[in-house]
């Protein structure tokens, strides 16, 4: 049965993010980015709260990012939409990039413009850089893209995780 991202809102992404219990309670950190040092750290402390020790540590630093992200959009730090327009430099474009890889690569492009559609209407995008993102999005596709597949409720996660670390470039 394929997830359709309408029936998820931000709060049950937060949840989710927040309440994964390799986060090792971080989820109250003040900033909203940690040196990567520290989440090598994390990752190396990741096994003391119960994880499985076969656990990549890129994972659990990855989840780490994501929830730390998603606390600072929870306390308020940024205002929907979250990203209004895309920022303007080269560390945004290849973060875009970056993102638009993973999500055609997840679920093909045709999902990821219908997931465009549900940021922008739920407030993590705004009109600008919605229409922006389609239009990296029209000359990107892969041909080992998982076309077949829907995007699902971890992959929504992992884009509020981009929406927050773009709109924190917008603030710069």
């Amino acid at each position: 049965m394929a997830i359709d991202p309408r029936n998820y809102d931000l709060d049950e992404l937060r949840a989710a993010s927040v309440g994964q219990p390799s986060l090792g309670g971080r989820d109250e950190w003040p900033g909203a980015w940690v040196d990567a040092a520290d989440d090598d750290e994390a990752a190396e402390t990741s096994d003391d709260d119960g994880d499985d020790p076969d656990r990549p540590a890129a994972a659990v630093a990855f989840e780490t990012a994501i929830a730390r992200d998603l606390a600072a959009l929870d306390r308020g730090a940024v205002e929907r939409p979250y990203l209004s327009t895309l920022p303007a430099s080269l560390s945004a474009e290849a973060l875009i990039f970056e993102w638009l890889e993973f999500l055609v690569m997840q679920a093909g492009r045709e999902s990821v413009a219908d997931a465009f559609d549900f940021y922008e209407r739920v407030g993590w995008l705004g009109r600008d850089a919605a229409e922006m993102l389609e239009r990296y999005l029209s000359g990107i596709d892969h041909p080992r893209a998982n076309a077949a597949n829907d995007l699902d409720a971890d992959d929504h996660r992992v884009s509020l995780h981009y929406v927050a670390r773009l709109a924190s470039l917008s603030q710069r």
